[in-house]
């Protein structure tokens, strides 16, 4: 996704533009966007309890409950009572916005709903694909399935 935000950019990875992965990060001294990973966020939030040098954060996929952004939320919340300027965006494809709307409505939070694309997904099996590419397997081969094993490779 930070690849995808600087080529938008017009501009290489790492300038303005980062992004920080347990282990491995790209940015430099001049990045003013990073994306990272909530674990990557946690741990910053140890060293910088008030995110002091952030004006936004941005938590996708935030339907996803787990322990470590149940805790980020938490965290956030209490936050933006300390600081009420920061800007938090919680974005997700499938979120039910009523409950994150009803969990931060002490901030009077504006909720946006941007209509999406579904895109139809057609189910193959093995079988399908076999009968579309008029591929056929030996059935001696070690790749078909109770196909036929030599006494050798036993």
């Amino acid at each position: 996704v930070a690849q995808r935000v600087a080529d938008e950019r017009a501009e290489r990875l790492g300038e303005t533009v980062g992004y920080a992965i347990r282990g491995e990060a790209k940015r430099s001294a001049r990045t003013r966007i990073l994306l990272c990973t909530t674990g990557v966020l946690l741990r910053r939030l140890q060293c910088d309890g008030d995110l002091s040098t952030l004006s936004h954060v941005f938590v996708d996929e935030v339907h996803e409950r787990d322990v470590a952004t149940d805790f980020l939320l938490i965290i956030l919340k209490r936050l933006l009572e300390k600081r009420p300027k920061l800007k938090l965006v919680l974005m997700s494809a499938t979120l039910n916005a009523k409950v994150f709307a009803d969990y931060f409505k002490k901030f009077d939070p504006h909720v946006a709903s941007i209509p999406g694309r579904a895109h139809p997904v057609q189910a193959f099996f093995l079988e399908d694909a076999l009968a579309l590419t008029r591929l056929k397997v030996d059935a001696r081969s070690e790749c078909a399935y109770g196909g036929f094993k030599s006494k050798q490779a036993s």
